[in-house]
């Protein structure tokens, strides 16, 4: 144990492995010892908090770069105290990759396509998770006729975890609800911020690729989550006006972060040739004025039967798998799998959101 992290008196928030104790809880260090720790027992919602001896826990620290974890070894509760483990760091498997999608205006098929796109990662063995994080609109749900009774805004208030709002989609994709509960992550309290570090950290281990389908425009919510993920994808279509609109997001995002390495999907296109001739104008405008190098991965043929889907609400990646519309989702999904390029190692969920809570501080 890194001794510098505890120290007596601290006073730590902390959240469980067991069913019955779901929520984020605050104790104090006591004692320290060299085989434990030894905690107040505190009082959550007027009641003495009991956690049952072999329960883990998992300890929510400022820098949640490092976690570590304990196991309750013993109750007292005459004396008002508990004893735990010695926190060691927790093992973590390797992280997901978060991609987060935006697009200059609406209507230029960012959803669909972030479904699509999840579904190509899915039949390519990657376990995907959506966040549906257009304020309001719940269009992932609505689009896969999906009726999520839970969303974001329900964990941030205590009712529930994050585990228990993950909905299953077609082909094992997983759909995480956020609605208005999006909006909130602006102004976390310590509490709400840690129910989302505890209940990110939890699905960790289940997620390989953690999608964001955003806001369309440009909302500082929306810039927050493209510039904090792992891969900025921008999807335009070839109309004028959507690419001015795109080229606008692209430079919002570029006078926060002139680094940024933007990924550029062209959606609606009518050949390869008009695909290439679009984005190389954007390319040359970015470069010149922004200094910035999109990078094309991918276009997509304009097809009737995309409309049709929708109200069907059946993705055409499902429906109709052997178009050269799912072709081209599959062909960008092997990008961003890396099969053709190399990536940095993807940072994780909890980073993301450490990323954002940062950003909005």
């Amino acid at each position: 144990m890194n001794h510098g992290q505890f120290f007596i008196g601290q006073k730590l928030s902390f959240a469980t492995d067991s069913d019955l104790h779901t929520d984020i809880y605050e104790t104090e260090i006591t004692g320290i010892f060299p085989d434990r720790l030894e905690l107040s027992i505190s009082l959550h919602k007027g009641y003495l908090l009991l956690i049952p001896i072999g329960t883990n826990v998992r300890w929510l620290l400022p820098d949640q770069s490092s976690v570590f974890v304990s196991e309750v070894i013993s109750r007292q509760p005459a004396q008002h105290t508990w004893s735990v483990t010695i926190p060691n760091l927790e093992k973590k498997e390797k992280k997901s990759r978060v991609i987060a999608i935006g697009s200059g205006k609406g209507g230029v098929g960012k959803t669909t396509f972030a479904i699509n796109l999840s579904l190509a990662l899915s039949k390519l063995g990657k376990r995907v998770i959506i966040l549906d994080a257009d304020i309001g609109m719940a269009n992932v749900e609505l689009l896969l006729k999906i009726n999520a009774k839970l969303n974001l805004s329900n964990v941030l208030k205590g009712e529930c975890i994050l585990r228990d709002i993950l909905t299953l989609g077609p082909e094992g994709i997983k759909i995480l609800p956020g609605s208005s509960g999006v909006s909130s992550m602006t102004n976390l309290t310590p509490v709400q911020f840690n129910r989302i570090i505890s209940g990110f950290a939890d699905i960790e281990d289940e997620c390989d690729i953690f999608i964001i389908d955003t806001g369309a425009g440009i909302s500082e919510l929306v810039l927050k989550f493209l510039e904090a993920a792992d891969d900025l994808l921008l999807i335009t279509n070839t109309e004028p006006h959507a690419l001015m609109d795109t080229y606008g997001l692209t430079k919002a995002l570029a006078y926060r972060n002139p680094d940024l390495k933007p990924l550029l999907v062209i959606n609606r296109c009518e050949t390869e040739a008009e695909a290439y001739k679009c984005s190389e104008t954007f390319k040359k405008a970015a470069a010149k004025f922004l200094r910035l190098q999109p990078e094309l991965i991918g276009w997509i043929y304009d097809d009737k039967r995309v409309s049709k889907s929708l109200k069907e609400q059946k993705p055409l990646y499902i429906s109709h798998p052997g178009i050269d519309y799912s072709y081209q989702i599959n062909n960008i999904a092997n990008v961003l799998l890396g099969k053709n390029k190399s990536y940095e190692q993807p940072s994780g969920i909890v980073s993301f959101i450490n990323k954002l809570k940062r950003n909005f501080g």
